[in-house]
């Protein structure tokens, strides 16, 4: 990798997750805000609701557009194909997903979820197009209008919600939110890419032929991630009810917030190893994966320190159940960064059809876990399933399975993760097994953590991690000043 490139990489991710911060933070609030001004139940209620939207989003154009991503634009065929593809998948979405809503609501037993399952469906007819659009700003790197068009959407999502709630909506507020979002995300998505598609409602054969193994692969996948992390919820929702549900929907948002900035960053790591052969996108894996376990494993640390007094201090009092859940939860988002950036590298690879083989193989493993769990220890026996199964085991999975895909030696893929993760877990056990004064415990806890892992990192690294962050600091800084 070129010291030009290393530079365009390292100022892309930082404009993507500098904009991830600045949505998630107004999310917070306004999950804050709505935590205030709705019940745990509406929380719950919603959480239903998203079971169905959140599996018909993720068959979404922009999933099918990432075809664009990997092969380039200079086939106008293909692109205008995979573009109407989207469109026509768009509508038959918003079909389906208002269809779902009325068994969804029988089978919860909840009226209200077949109407709000149909108004939250409108988005797909008004993102319609969107995805291709972000595919297109994705190939020319043009990650700076990609962070806008993302910090708009989100700020105006939140501001549908917010003013709805405030205005007696209730559980509407949420599905507001996400019209909004939906709204704002596709009109500046159409305006910073600046690229002419040409719809037709016929598809052309031989370019879907082209491409027709890349999107199944992918849509095969997705598939089956939307059944391995929609289970919990569908179960904990039927059994154990619809409170419980919403202090298990919060935890979990919470704990993936981290892991939704990767799912930012990712478009830069999948641009860039979409460019490079088979060499090259090893070398860039394995520093991205070192990157990753360095920076995150001290967020979620923290996180999981700070959860028992910062929960209760920000939501209530009433949402104090959602602090072990959060705490349980973490050890899962941890690990589904690493699983997030292996599934982009096999994509890159042209190796969608494996990650969707990967992701099936899990199904009935994580579906079986859930229900045990639930059986055994309620909603904390469903989040250790998650953590144990769909966190550690599942990542482990993937390791083999990418490792053997690419033809890569294993130890590549662990060494870079190692020394972070043992090192922040080391730093854990000893915070929480050393008995501080109780009115300095916060602040002693998250001093002693953040020394003890960065002495660890220094000392078994040899300096080699503080010298590449700095590093990674000074190309970024050298690039704003240009």
């Amino acid at each position: 990798m070129t010291k030009t490139n290393s530079t365009r990489i390292v100022k892309a991710s930082l404009w993507m997750t500098i904009s991830f911060a600045l949505s998630k933070v107004a999310q917070l609030i306004s999950q804050i805000i709505l935590a205030r001004l709705l019940s745990p139940k509406d929380f719950g209620i919603w959480a239903m609701v998203l079971i169905v939207s959140n599996f018909s989003i993720l068959f979404r154009d922009v999933a099918i557009a990432q075809v664009l991503v990997q092969r380039g634009l200079d086939d106008k065929k293909i692109v205008n194909t995979v573009y109407s593809l989207g469109v026509n998948i768009s509508i038959g979405l918003f079909l389906v997903q208002a269809i779902a809503g009325f068994p969804l609501s029988h089978f919860f037993g909840v009226s209200i979820v077949f109407p709000l399952t149909v108004l939250s469906a409108a988005v797909f007819l008004i993102g319609a197009g969107a995805g291709s659009h972000t595919a297109v700003m994705q190939r020319q790197m043009k990650f700076t209008q990609l962070a806008i068009c993302d910090s708009v959407a989100s700020f105006a999502r939140v501001g549908g919600a917010i003013t709805c709630a405030v205005m007696g909506g209730g559980v509407w507020s949420f599905a507001v939110g996400e019209l909004a979002m939906g709204l704002a995300d596709n009109l500046l998505k159409q305006s910073f890419s600046g690229y002419r598609f040409t719809y037709r409602f016929r598809l052309d054969p031989s370019a879907v032929k082209e491409v027709r193994k890349f999107i199944a692969g992918i849509l095969g996948s997705k598939f089956a991630v939307q059944i391995n992390t929609n289970s919990d919820n569908l179960i904990i929702g039927r059994t154990l009810g619809t409170q419980a549900l919403g202090y298990y929907n919060l935890a979990y948002q919470l704990a993936m917030m981290p892991v939704y900035a990767l799912s930012q960053v990712n478009r830069v790591v999948f641009a860039a190893l979409s460019q490079k052969d088979n060499a090259g996108q090893k070398v860039f894996l394995a520093k991205v994966l070192e990157l990753y376990a360095v920076l995150s494993a001290p967020i979620y640390g923290v996180g999981l320190a700070i959860a028992p007094w910062v929960i209760p201090l920000v939501f209530g009092s009433e949402w104090v159940e959602t602090v072990r859940l959060f705490q349980i939860v973490l050890i899962f988002a941890y690990t589904r960064g690493f699983m997030s950036i292996l599934g982009t590298t096999l994509l890159a690879l042209d190796k969608p059809l494996k990650i969707a083989i990967i992701d099936w193989v899990l199904v009935p493993v994580s579906i079986s876990s859930y229900l045990f769990g639930a059986n055994l220890a309620g909603i904390q026996g469903v989040a250790i399933a998650v953590a144990l199964v769909m966190g550690v085991g599942a990542t482990i999975w993937f390791l083999f399975a990418t490792c053997r895909a690419a033809g890569w030696n294993l130890g590549l893929l662990i060494q870079p993760i190692l020394l972070p993760t043992v090192a922040m877990s080391i730093g854990l056990m000893l915070i929480f097994a050393i008995p501080f004064p109780e009115s300095l415990r916060p602040f002693l806890q998250l001093v002693i953590l953040i020394l003890i892992y960065g002495t660890t990192l220094s000392i078994f690294s040899k300096g080699r991690i503080p010298t590449m962050l700095i590093n990674l600091i000074k190309i970024s800084m050298n690039k704003s000043n240009k």
